[in-house]
């Protein structure tokens, strides 16, 4: 009896072990599962209260920064008013020499068309006296020292001022002219005229007696105005001349070649050649606001951007003020036209060098400086927004002291350039380079 008792209880007693078991896992994963809730929690709450502010660190943080002062150093240095504005170089006059005919000479039978049959100069380049430029149809173009234009063929016989130029010119190459009275083309200006075209490499040109005396014009030889040209001899052989179509008087020699628009194998149908009348002319367009600060004969400083080029030169003239499109922007007495970036208003400034512009500056446009006016030594300056005036009508600096203080210091203003001006301490005031001064908050 007593052992079926023990074998019951000991049947009923297993499932209540599972039962206590089962229920102690739970509590385990229960306590697990809370721990990583608070864990969990306890992390949101610190993330959450990085992004959290009180009203009071709100007000902290959007507060504005306390006032501070902008400063400046007191220099000690020359002060140098300086004038800066743009200026662009012309050709001045020009001549330009287009053939419309062809000179006869000796050596062969007229041409039938012009042209272009050499080309020995370039633009930019300065020429002689005497030298061929340009040859069409083997016929020689090349300049002369004179003022007055060729307007005409000239031969024996002809008289007047333009012959006493060509006999001029003859003599200042070394080509007398005998006993030629002035302004008279004889036979000495005749000998003349054919050695210096000997010395070029070509035949003298020449008209023929049997058609100049009967007044006939010659094949080949016009006038200007595109009229024949009727040329006197007094012999009956062909006499020689010197035609418009070949020679260019040009005021200054060497001339400077401001253009050769023509190839070998061109048919002549303009200008060959492009020679200056004069130097290079430079004109400056000025602010109308600066134009007290410049006048004549002041130096002035030029430089190219584009080449690189410095030059020196002096003001020659400072004119009126030109509006363009107001009808005063005419152009200039040299025939280049002045005109102004952008359309604005402008002074127009005349720079003259003290020989020849460098041939670099052709055609450039450059930057001119002008010092208006230049302390005689260093002087005391500071920024000019540093000056300041009171209603006691005194002028006044503020500087700030190592300490963080501010003094304030009476001053005398005097020259004012690139942003600085003079000034000095004033009443047993003190101030030194290297003080700082207060130029804005």
């Amino acid at each position: 009896m007593k052992r079926s008792e023990q074998h019951t209880r000991g049947t009923a007693e297993g499932p209540d072990d599972v039962i206590t078991g089962s229920r102690l896992d739970r509590r385990r994963r229960s306590t697990v599962v809370a721990a990583c809730c608070a864990a969990v929690l306890s992390a949101s709450g610190m993330f959450a209260a990085q992004w959290v502010q009180s009203p009071a660190e709100a007000a902290a943080r959007t507060r504005a920064p306390r006032p501070s002062v902008i400063t400046a150093p007191v220099v000690r240095q020359v002060m140098r008013n300086t004038v800066v504005f743009r200026g662009t170089f012309s050709d001045g006059r020009t001549i330009s020499v287009t053939p419309t005919s062809v000179a006869t000479s000796q050596r062969g039978s007229q041409p039938a068309a012009l042209l272009v049959t050499g080309v020995f100069a370039q633009a930019g380049r300065r020429v002689q006296a005497a030298r061929p430029l340009v040859e069409y149809d083997e016929r020689p173009v090349f300049a002369l020292p004179g003022t007055l234009p060729m307007y005409r063929d000239l031969t024996v016989g002809d008289k007047g001022k333009d012959v006493a130029q060509l006999q001029k010119a003859l003599r200042s190459l070394g080509r007398p002219t005998g006993g030629d009275p002035s302004g008279t083309f004889g036979s000495g200006t005749a000998a003349a005229v054919r050695r210096m075209y000997a010395a070029m490499g070509y035949a003298a040109p020449v008209a023929g007696s049997a058609d100049t005396a009967t007044g006939k014009a010659q094949p080949g030889t016009t006038a200007q105005d595109g009229s024949s040209a009727v040329h006197r001899s007094t012999g009956s052989q062909p006499t020689v001349m010197l035609p418009f179509s070949e020679a260019v008087f040009v005021p200054s020699l060497p001339a400077r070649v401001v253009s050769v628009p023509v190839h070998v194998g061109d048919t002549v149908k303009g200008p060959v050649i492009t020679l200056a009348r004069g130097d290079m002319t430079l004109t400056g367009f000025l602010d109308p606001s600066e134009r007290r600060l410049v006048g004549a004969g002041m130096k002035v400083e030029i430089l190219s951007e584009a080449t690189g080029a410095r030059a020196m030169g002096t003001v020659d003239s400072v004119g009126a003020v030109v509006t363009p499109g107001s009808g005063d922007d005419k152009p200039a007495s040299d025939g280049s036209a002045d005109t102004a970036a952008g359309g604005s208003a402008y002074v127009p400034v005349r720079i003259r060098s003290a020989g020849r512009w460098d041939e670099k500056f052709a055609g450039q446009d450059v930057r001119i400086t002008i010092t208006a006016a230049a302390t005689s030594g260093a002087v005391t300056a500071v920024p000019e927004a540093a000056v300041s005036a009171g209603a006691d009508a005194r002028t006044t600096v503020t500087v700030v002291t190592a300490a963080g203080t501010h003094r304030v210091v009476a001053v005398t203003t005097g020259v004012s350039a690139d942003g600085l001006v003079q000034v000095t301490p004033v009443h047993g005031h003190a101030l030194q380079a290297g003080d700082r001064v207060v130029v804005g908050k």
